[in-house]
């Protein structure tokens, strides 16, 4: 795998701390989750999750007070980030029987969690055309990447905290 070009330059500390923002939002979802689907299987991936995100955080400080990529810092997001989301899933087929799908399809769909649901869902869109149009290596992207990012990881807690 080729490695992607990185502007350093443009990585500074607030945007680094400004990407910690979807990960504790994550974070905050993934114990939600956690408190209403019991899953060791669940909590495995959302933590392996987490420290992707959070590693991917530590890079960016790197960058910005070093100058420096650590290219595998950079590069594990992209395994580690869908396994976790892999054991997650798996978690939810596995678990099945114990999850009430009407009682997940009705709080999904209550006033107003579904506007934050709907707003996350359309986020996440967003978050995968990003990851296929835009450089990840660009400051510049990065920071549409975390507002975006961000606002959804944030609209989804809201949404579970309103189930």
């Amino acid at each position: 795998m080729k490695k992607p070009k990185i502007d350093d330059k443009g990585f500074s500390v607030p945007l680094a701390l400004t990407d910690m923002i979807p990960v504790l939002f994550f974070g905050l979802s993934a114990i939600r989750v956690g408190q209403l689907f019991s899953s060791a299987l669940f909590v495995t991936g959302a933590a392996v999750c987490l420290l992707s995100g959070i590693v991917k955080v530590l890079w960016k400080l790197i960058v910005a007070v070093s100058h420096r990529s650590v290219w595998p810092m950079f590069m594990q997001m992209r395994i580690f980030m869908p396994a976790g989301f892999l054991l997650m899933l798996a978690a939810l087929f596995v678990g099945r029987a114990d999850l009430n799908g009407r009682a997940i399809l009705a709080g999904l769909l209550s006033f107003p969690a579904c506007i934050f649901f709907g707003l996350s869902v359309l986020g996440m869109v967003l978050m995968v055309i990003f990851a296929i149009k835009l450089d990840s290596g660009n400051p510049k992207a990065n920071w549409l990447e975390q507002a975006v990012n961000g606002a959804a990881q944030a609209c989804f807690f809201v949404g579970l905290l309103l189930v």
